[in-house]
């Protein structure tokens, strides 16, 4: 799997677009009002215990407190106690961020919190979260991605000290190319995103998925469509499945869809062409680093699937907005 990141900053927006083997799997909008907090570091101080919940409300500044989850935190903070914390989960579905005393960063924070506590200030971020690029690169393994392409010059050298840190061998793989020059073009990512936006996609055979994702899990029904009319039905029902379990993964991808996913292939009686189609759901898969499990596929036909949350979806940061063009 080669990928290929396209990054346009600017004052108010960044926008990173993710091509893997020549297909769009990413594409992300990011807004100062609008940015996940996950891996943001915090000094927050203990608002009150919830012993029904076993976890803690921390105030970290954020407008409402944070949940921190007590159990197997190795650490018992009492209410008014200043303690350490990293967000794991942003806020959604009018839940508050989820919270770890756990802290997976670089050591600059330990400045940081001598002199956060020093000065007095609690709460206090201590070490923002990441970009959108940054998340994008750190993601990926660094072989894989071809080249990262800055809009902007001074995105270059933000890229590269990064790089310098974190995936040495990426540095020189950097380079400016201004949005007019993209290839692919920016538009041609818009039009992918614009598809993304429908709860149907349209598949090489002639079938179609139905995206639909709801509060507890995300349903995608894998149709055959004009598909029947090509074929017989055997040979439809596994053609139309191998296209949708190639599918799938990039459209979990770009659309941002976490949580558990459930899919609805064609029902198959053959065992043999049942693994054919798991097969093809698993390799297809190393397009999405969120995914983290795909489950065995069931005699209805019911695979299901587990991906990583994080950040807003691809509804969130692209529905509401008209998009721009090139600049």
């Amino acid at each position: 799997m080669q990928h290929r990141i396209f990054i346009a900053g600017g004052d108010e927006t960044l926008e990173v677009f993710r091509w893997s083997d020549d297909r769009l799997a990413q594409a992300i909008r990011e807004t100062p009002q609008a940015r996940s907090q996950i891996g943001a570091v915090y000094l927050g101080r203990v608002e009150r215990i919830e012993p029904s919940l076993n976890a803690a409300f921390v105030e970290i500044g954020l407008g409402r407190p944070g949940l921190l989850p007590l159990k197997k935190q190795g650490q018992h903070p009492t209410e008014g106690s200043i303690i350490l914390v990293q967000v794991r989960r942003d806020e959604r579905e009018g839940k508050a961020v989820r919270l770890s005393a756990t802290v997976h960063t670089e050591t600059a924070y330990e400045q940081q919190l001598a002199h956060a506590r020093a000065q007095g200030r609690i709460p206090a971020c201590l070490v923002p979260p990441p970009n959108a690029w940054q998340s994008c690169l750190a993601a990926l393994d660094p072989a894989e991605v071809e080249e990262v392409i800055c809009d902007r010059r001074v995105d270059v050298g933000a890229v590269q000290r990064w790089c310098a840190v974190h995936a040495l061998e990426l540095s020189e793989r950097v380079r400016h190319v201004p949005l007019r020059d993209w290839q692919p073009k920016r538009g041609e990512a818009e039009e992918e995103v614009a598809a993304a936006l429908e709860d149907t996609v349209a598949l090489p055979c002639g079938g179609n998925l139905l995206i639909e994702p709801v509060r507890t899990l995300t349903a995608i029904d894998v149709n055959s469509a004009a598909a029947t009319r090509k074929a017989g039905i055997e040979l439809t029902a596994l053609t139309v499945n191998l296209d949708a379990a190639r599918e799938v993964p990039r459209q979990l991808a770009l659309r941002n869809l976490g949580g558990i996913v459930v899919v609805d292939f064609i029902d198959l009686e053959n065992r043999n062409k049942r693994e054919q189609v798991l097969q093809r759901l698993r390799e297809a898969a190393a397009i999405d680093p969120a995914i983290e499990w795909v489950g065995n596929m069931s005699r209805l036909g019911l695979v299901e699937i587990l991906r990583r949350r994080r950040g807003a979806t691809l509804a969130e940061m692209w529905g509401g907005e008209e998009c721009n063009g090139e600049h």
